[in-house]
């Protein structure tokens, strides 16, 4: 296999398996643990939130701290592979929040020094796309632990076997890509940017804030998803599907963001991804239906990876020669936004016995964070005019603590 080809395949594994693995497993499992190890609603909501918290944790982690790359994403590996194997082995609150604390510590530093490792070494590749395949290492590592995880509920198969099982997947796809890890850098190449005088177009409180609230609006239903909808269709057997397809629409749009982002500028596309996410929760609760959740899940779990692209894209405008700190405030927002949305839904949803009211209070939440994104500065160029180009991520963007992926 061509080494670029190689490289991207290796980045796309790590944000699979921090993401989709890391953070995310819980959720196509949380119907499975609340049917036969107890696990409370309000429980499941303090399994995401620490699980956030240990994110938010490992992304300051990487702000402040030089960590070594190489070993940090092969402890990052290892530490996924063990937490996700010990929710099975273990039962309980107090060791299951131990085990979601540590994988989203591990999560976080595999997904900034895997965009750091992977963008540094395709640079000089001069394909785009291949860039944009590791971006889309959340959708599938979302698709394939959510088909599997559909495809073994007839089967019977238990919440402690499923999670036994994925830690034994971690071990595997670590062992495929160990080697590859320890690929020499490549000499640094230097870029001519003369051609790009793209330049912000609103100030950095307004991003932040922005941001912030959209962590907190899009974690809702991210994390609750199958439990909604097993609530809203009352078809248990279908569930489990529409978290694999909230994978694949991210996968699909994250393929398609370099060329929308020639034509529009990154606060008028992030309140785009707001205004995607505020429909597909508007379906939900107004059309509970098979097709109006196919629709809700396709418009909300889209814009997933895009929102990340297009702020740090943003950030570097604002901040083109050390945007660690803008990065590290970005991160603290949409971390605390993570954190308390699931705690705040699950305590809602337990007391009405239904979703209406945190999902209610999420598109507001959204709505709010449009605002924010349109907040523009007088010298505010239109994107016509700003030569807004393809954007091509590059190490110094994601190295220096650009590790707020969801």
């Amino acid at each position: 296999m061509r080494s670029p080809l190689r490289f991207a395949l290796t980045g796309m594994t790590l944000l699979a398996i921090a993401l989709g693995i890391g953070r995310f497993l819980l959720t196509p499992l949380l119907p499975i643990m609340q049917a036969d190890a107890g696990l409370s609603l309000v429980g499941a909501g303090w399994l995401a939130s620490v699980n956030n918290l240990g994110y938010l944790a490992g992304a300051l982690l990487c702000t402040v701290v030089a960590l070594p790359q190489r070993q940090a994403l092969r402890w990052g590996l290892v530490a996924i592979a063990l937490s996700t194997a010990g929710m099975g082995l273990t039962h309980g609150m107090v060791p299951w929040l131990a085990w979601r604390l540590l994988a989203g510590i591990a999560a976080a530093v595999l997904v900034v020094h895997g965009i750091a490792w992977s963008m540094r070494r395709l640079q000089a590749s001069g394909h785009p796309l291949l860039e944009a395949l590791v971006f889309t290492g959340t959708g599938v590592g979302i698709v394939v632990s959510g088909v599997v995880v559909a495809g073994m509920q007839p089967l019977g198969v238990s919440s402690a076997a499923s999670w036994i099982g994925f830690g034994l997947a971690c071990v595997l796809a670590t062992a495929l890509i160990w080697r590859t890890l320890g690929s020499p850098s490549p000499a640094a190449t230097v870029h001519a940017h003369t051609a790009n005088t793209a330049s912000p177009t609103g100030p950095a409180w307004a991003l932040i804030a922005a941001y912030g609230l959209i962590g907190f609006g899009y974690v809702i239903p991210a994390t609750f998803l199958p439990i909604i909808a097993g609530e809203r269709l009352h078809l248990p057997a279908l569930r489990e599907w529409f978290w694999p397809l909230y994978g694949a629409a991210t996968i699909v749009l994250t393929l398609l963001l370099p060329r929308i982002l020639r034509r529009i500028d990154n606060r008028l596309a992030l309140a785009g991804t707001c205004v995607s996410m505020i429909a597909g929760t508007a379906l939900i609760l107004a059309w509970p239906s098979i097709l109006g959740l196919i629709l809700a899940t396709v418009l909300i779990g889209g814009v997933l990876m895009p929102i990340v692209m297009v702020v740090m894209r943003e950030a570097r405008l604002l901040a083109p020669n050390d945007h660690t700190r803008l990065i590290a405030a970005l991160t603290t927002a949409f971390g605390t936004g993570q954190i308390v949305g699931p705690l705040t839904a699950a305590w809602l949803a337990a007391r009405q016995h239904s979703f209406n009211a945190p999902l209610m209070i999420a598109a507001l939440t959204l709505l709010a964070a449009i605002g924010f994104a349109q907040v523009r500065t007088r010298s505010a160029i239109r994107p016509a005019e700003q030569g807004v180009g393809e954007w091509t991520p590059d190490a110094a963007d994601v190295g220096s603590g650009s590790c707020d992926e969801p």
